[in-house]
């Protein structure tokens, strides 16, 4: 089942065309991972899809149903939820009460967001955590307590920005594991992410894009594989050199 669906998306800033007439689609159950070099439009193209900016052109669906224009609580409500690169900690409240933001999107009463806060924060990681003040977190808590908050909300997909970036190798494959845990729980997930050999080892499917188009979809090691893919990332010259040792081998 196709889960969501980007279709010939468009979205200008003045003269600057930052995503060019994108298609891609990802189906329920599925990692797939959008990446591309600095500049390429990704998370231009995952604020569209969030509800952060609207787009000029095309048409976003979720569940079969439009999302293009609507507000990014409009669409956290209809099931899709996103992280912030960097997190968005409230500094004067605990963890427990920090996702209670989240819970309360379902539960009308505090006392059972707070049950359904305090199992979501066990959930990742962070249930010896619940009472102590966001500040005081670690950086790869704080990526947690981001996932944690987006969780709360209920989404059948999630949308996540660069969840990795500042994490150690330790703190990575821990998140990976994090990431692989929730599809396997029933939580679809597109994620951003600058970490090659992360993305390598845990998606399902990658989207390339480069200034602005999209220039690969496909399996993980056919993309990696794309003269055009190393072509964006390294250049006419040296792609030019891997595609001649890739002939000569």
């Amino acid at each position: 089942m196709t889960l969501l669906q980007v279709k010939q998306l468009t979205k200008r800033f003045g003269g600057l065309v930052a995503v060019d007439k994108v298609d891609f689609h990802v189906e329920a159950g599925e990692i797939v991972g959008l990446i591309g070099p600095n500049g390429a439009g990704k998370t231009t193209l995952f604020n569209v899809i969030a509800g952060a900016f609207g787009p000029e052109e095309g048409e976003v669906l979720f569940e079969g149903r439009s999302i293009a224009g609507l507000d990014s609580a409009r669409i956290c409500q209809r099931g899709l939820a996103r992280t912030f690169q960097i997190p968005q900690v409230f500094s004067s409240m605990t963890v427990r009460d920090t996702i209670v933001t989240g819970s309360l999107l379902h539960h009308r009463a505090v006392a059972d967001a707070q049950v359904a806060a305090e199992a979501i924060a066990r959930r990742v990681g962070l249930g010896a955590r619940l009472d102590v003040p966001t500040p005081s977190l670690t950086t790869a808590e704080k990526k947690r307590i981001e996932v944690a908050r987006a969780l709360a909300t209920g989404p059948r997909m999630l949308l996540l920005d660069e969840v990795l970036a500042g994490l150690n190798a330790s703190e990575v494959a821990g998140m990976l594991d994090l990431i692989r845990q929730l599809r396997d729980e029933g939580t679809t997930v597109l994620f951003v992410e600058h970490n090659m050999e992360a993305v390598m080892s845990v998606c399902d499917r990658i989207v390339v894009l480069d200034l602005g188009r999209k220039i690969a979809d496909g399996a993980p090691l056919a993309v990696m594989a794309d003269p055009g893919v190393i072509r964006a990332y390294l250049g006419d010259a040296p792609a030019a050199a891997l595609e001649t040792e890739a002939a000569d081998a």
